[in-house]
């Protein structure tokens, strides 16, 4: 499955068929925020109740009716294994707790790749993404008064981990400013970076391509064309 964390016309997701919104994974549709979205590079609060809404339906209806034209249901007895022994390997003792490393990981995030970026600090994000994946397998992980709640935040930790690094070499990837991705070492749009880059997870390493985008509808560049244009003031960021 491919995801799109600096897309030319979105602000990036999970790749997803635009009518259904099923993904790569058969049986695996997204909704939401999680996948490019409808109203551009922008990062308007209010444009997520029409995503949910839009998208939410299309993919109901589609994983409904995946569901409803299967007689049976097979489950893979390896594949359910597999995921047995991967949770049961993660609970451990250990001398790190998950809590403080999530805490960590999003201070890094916010630090270092927020609204404006540059090169030196999203590689140092880098950095300190793949210090907090040393501790990783030194997590405590045991059952408590609260449960599983250890397994829970280690498994969030994992998986922001990995969230984090493809949005970081993604932001690396554009070197420009485009939309809400504000990269104050390159201020300007690049023309020859009208393209959207995808990552994707290959033998446990994070891989880039990009692809150029497609040519607009002429229906949608005339409404391009004739549309009121924001004027930007240098003293504030349109987003």
């Amino acid at each position: 499955m491919e995801v799109a964390p600096t897309a030319h016309y979105t602000m990036g997701g999970v790749v997803v068929d635009p009518l259904t919104h099923a993904t790569a994974v058969t049986g695996l549709y997204a909704a939401g925020e999680v996948c490019g979205g409808l109203h551009g590079a922008n990062r308007l609060g209010g444009n997520s109740l029409s995503e949910t809404l839009i998208s939410g339906r299309r993919a109901g209806i589609a994983a409904a009716a995946f569901v409803n034209a299967r007689d049976i249901s097979v489950r893979s007895r390896s594949a359910i294994s597999s995921a047995v022994e991967e949770l049961d390997s993660m609970v451990r003792p250990g001398a790190e707790l998950a809590r403080p490393l999530q805490r960590r990981l999003r201070d890094a995030m916010w630090e270092k790749c927020g609204v404006v970026r540059t090169e030196d600090a999203l590689k140092g994000a880098l950095l300190e993404i793949e210090d907090v994946r040393h501790a990783l397998p030194d997590v405590d992980v045991r059952p408590g008064a609260e449960g599983w709640s250890d397994l829970a935040h280690a498994l969030d930790l994992r998986g922001g981990l990995l969230a984090a690094e493809a949005t970081v070499r993604g932001a690396i990837e554009r070197r420009e400013t485009r939309g809400a991705h504000n990269r104050s070492d390159f201020p300007s749009i690049d023309t020859a970076l009208e393209v959207n880059f995808f990552t994707r997870l290959v033998d446990g390493r994070i891989e880039i391509r990009s692809e150029r985008v497609p040519t607009p509808r002429p229906e949608l560049v005339e409404v391009l064309r004739t549309a009121p244009h924001v004027v930007e003031s240098a003293a504030h960021l349109v987003e």
